[in-house]
């Protein structure tokens, strides 16, 4: 019995896992960012956000039914994933490295985007969650190395460039890179 089973009307469409997360990285991402500006791009993450989620609802051949220790495995990513998002920022906050906070959180969802990979039988989701971690880590670094900027430095670069990283694998994985390569005649690596 295989452990995943594609079917047109059961399961949990598997590009919901890349949306979501796009626009939470988004969203802190702009809340780096002066007021009206930030607004304004949160704003637009929200409308790319809808606009992809109404395409996902539409194309109902991606739901994935997952094998039942699958989909625990799953719940333990996401429970994994909630859980350090909430405490790793006021445990850094607590030894002195508060401003790597925001680098440590993308750097977790790019390991368990990683782990979800095998989850999901997704190599897609790999490659996203190593442009994640590169993302953080070059958060990081801005973080470290401008004295006195604290998360400001790094905030909108760690949140809008995982956000980005994470819609376009939403796009790529509901087709609409494919669609648009073939409108505009456009050669984009790894597309047919």
């Amino acid at each position: 019995m295989p452990y995943t089973t594609r079917q047109s009307s059961l399961g949990v469409p598997a590009p919901s896992l890349e949306i979501v997360l796009a626009m939470l990285a988004w969203t802190v991402g702009a809340g780096g960012l002066a007021s009206g500006f930030g607004t304004v791009l949160v704003a637009l993450g929200l409308f790319l956000t809808a606009y992809l989620w109404i395409v996902r609802r539409r194309n109902a051949a991606m739901a994935v039914t997952l094998h039942p220790e699958r989909k625990r495995r799953m719940q333990r990513l996401i429970i994994v994933g909630v859980a350090g998002i909430v405490l790793l920022p006021s445990l850094l906050s607590l030894v002195g490295y508060g401003e790597l906070s925001i680098a440590v959180s993308a750097a977790l969802i790019g390991v368990l985007l990683i782990q979800a990979s095998t989850v999901l039988e997704e190599r897609s989701l790999v490659a996203t969650g190593a442009l994640v971690l590169l993302i953080s880590a070059f958060g990081a670094f801005l973080a470290l190395s401008w004295t006195g900027q604290g998360t400001g430095a790094s905030q909108p670069v760690i949140g809008m460039g995982a956000g980005l990283v994470l819609w376009v694998a939403a796009m790529r994985r509901l087709g609409i890179l494919e669609d648009l390569s073939r409108r505009y005649n456009l050669r984009l690596p790894g597309l047919r």
